[in-house]
């Protein structure tokens, strides 16, 4: 069974052959936070800078080998030089040696033979994200211990005691008037009730939040919450998001700056 993690994921997927690509995606559109889709190694690179670029981490890469334009192999050696966190699994008909050395040596976590069985893919893409799940907690540690200079495994524990509780700290952010956002799991809390959010409120919402008490602009705005969603996006539709935003937590959580853009205000 699949672990319920899945849910808060962002995956990238590279895929070539319309046929393999609308089936996967018709799944992972259920089982993941967002899914990306891009034709080629170049789109698909390209994509992941543009998300990059506007502070939306992509977790896990999916990707087929053999495309045109850019292979499989060439887009990961690309992705990897501005991100070495990120985690692929490659999908792929090949089984020719030279691509799996190549393969291993950019530290692809797994790889999926085609005709693929959905459910050992999806497990495969539980275990990258697991994987960089740890990578990214070992390192903090890691850095910690350097910072000072701690040999005992004693203190190494008690550093990773505070780190695990951190974590759980860390996945609450107070907005205002007693609202606050919970990470993991995507919803509003306010007095000890959950209050869900739909896909385009949480993108946005995220996309406030990184980018907090600065004015953003609608295009900015638009572009945050359009990228491969096949949602409405118009100018209208940010404004009906922003508004049923404002109704579920704080009108003043929001500022409309008119003719220029938003600023979400946190306390």
């Amino acid at each position: 069974m699949v672990n319920s993690i899945l849910k808060d994921l962002v995956v990238l997927y590279v895929e070539d052959q319309k046929d393999a690509q609308d089936e996967l995606k018709h799944v992972f559109d259920r089982t993941f936070k967002k899914t990306i889709v891009a034709n080629n190694g170049d789109e698909g690179l390209k994509k992941f800078l543009m998300h990059k670029k506007r502070n939306y981490n992509i977790d896990v890469v999916v990707t087929d080998i053999n495309m045109p334009k850019l292979n499989g192999i060439d887009m990961i050696k690309e992705v990897k030089k501005y991100d070495k966190d990120v985690k692929f699994v490659l999908t792929t008909a090949h089984t020719d040696p030279e691509y799996l050395l190549d393969s291993i040596e950019l530290g692809v976590t797994a790889y999926v033979t085609k005709p693929i069985n959905i459910m050992q893919l999806l497990e495969k893409i539980e275990y990258a994200y697991k994987q960089k799940i740890d990578n990214d907690k070992l390192n903090r540690i890691i850095n910690k211990m350097k910072e000072h200079n701690i040999k005992e495994v004693e203190e190494f524990f008690d550093i990773l005691d505070k780190e695990t509780k951190k974590e759980e700290s860390n996945e609450n952010l107070y907005l205002s008037d007693g609202f606050s956002y919970n990470f993991k799991n995507k919803v509003l809390l306010k007095d000890n009730k959950t209050i869900s959010l739909v896909n385009q409120e949480i993108m946005l919402l995220e996309y406030f939040i990184n980018n907090s008490n600065k004015i953003l602009s609608y295009e900015e705005l638009l572009q945050a919450i359009s990228i491969n969603n096949s949602e409405n996006t118009s100018l209208n539709n940010l404004r009906t998001v922003i508004k049923s935003l404002r109704k579920k937590s704080s009108k003043e959580l929001i500022m409309n700056l008119s003719g220029v853009g938003y600023k979400l205000i946190l306390e």
